[in-house]
């Protein structure tokens, strides 16, 4: 009786077993992948601090390298003190425009006088003359003044742009994460020299991953965009976890020498890409996993 017992439990096993595998469709094996950021620096500099380590665990906007920029801080300081020697010079041309419009006011008014006097032979031809040289000559001062003054506005535009510019290079002195993430490598150390499009550290994004698998024509049909996916790893063999489709490629492509598909023979195959949500870091970059859609009966 208790043979006959056993081997119930045997069979009931057995059938379970089967029915999921009819159930679990096989679609492919592929590795995990993460979205990778180089960062370089943007400036030049001695890297000063370097507060990050390869496999650290890095928030957005932290801190990752500080450059020197001593050099930088004084180039600034000599700008701000040459734009505050601009607006006092501006202070002094404008001064100068606005005696040189009264000027030529003034000008114009005695230059009417001479020549009402002029014409009522009350003036010589030559008080005339010397009027009209002084008009002329007061107008040019008021235009000269006036010119001056505009070239220091322009000067004042100019510093003003180079300290933004200065700025701009105290802000990149100072790297930091543009996403959250894992250090995954360090190309530069503490002392050494940054410089502009040097790699500095590569983050890969750790929270959403994705793996591509490549099927047949003949399973194409099978798949749908945003169709769940059940995913197994070597390192939980017992437990199984959802993905979700996120893109199958419009067009065929020859079988990639290191992907095995379902059926060995086809020649061209799809790739189809396959993401996972990873809250708890199980899954990291290179695990190797097989990919299987439910099916129903």
């Amino acid at each position: 009786m208790k043979t006959i017992y056993t081997l119930f439990i045997f069979t009931a096993i057995l059938l379970s077993s089967c029915a999921k595998d009819q159930n679990d469709d096989f679609i492919g094996s592929g590795t995990i992948e993460a979205t990778e950021v180089t960062i370089s620096a943007k400036t030049v500099g001695e890297v000063i601090a370097l507060p990050v380590d390869q496999g650290v665990q890095v928030k957005a906007g932290q801190l990752i390298a500080v450059l020197d920029t001593a050099k930088i801080s004084i180039q600034k300081e000599q700008l701000l003190a040459a734009l505050e020697e601009t607006g006092l010079k501006m202070t002094n041309a404008k001064r100068s425009a606005d005696l040189a419009e009264d000027n030529f006011k003034n000008a114009e008014k005695k230059l009417e006088r001479i020549k009402a006097l002029f014409e009522g032979n009350s003036a010589t031809q030559q008080q005339f003359d010397d009027m009209r040289t002084a008009l002329k000559a007061a107008l040019t001062q008021y235009q000269n003044a006036k010119t001056s003054l505009k070239a220091l506005q322009v000067q004042r535009k100019k510093v003003n742009a180079q300290i933004q510019l200065l700025q701009i290079q105290l802000q990149d002195a100072r790297i930091t994460a543009p996403s959250p993430g894992i250090i995954l490598e360090k190309y530069i150390e503490k002392g050494e020299f940054a410089m502009p499009g040097k790699p500095v550290v590569k983050i890969a994004t750790m929270d959403k991953m994705w793996i591509t698998v490549y099927i047949s024509e003949t399973d194409l049909g099978k798949i749908k965009l945003d169709e769940q996916a059940d995913l197994k790893i070597d390192s939980f063999p017992n437990r199984s976890f959802a993905g979700r489709v996120s893109w199958i490629s419009p067009q065929a492509e020859f079988t990639p020498k290191n992907v095995q598909t379902r059926d060995a023979r086809a020649d061209l195959v799809y790739a189809v890409k396959v993401t996972l949500e990873n809250p708890q870091g199980i899954f990291k970059i290179g695990m190797p996993v097989d990919v299987f859609f439910h099916r129903a009966d």
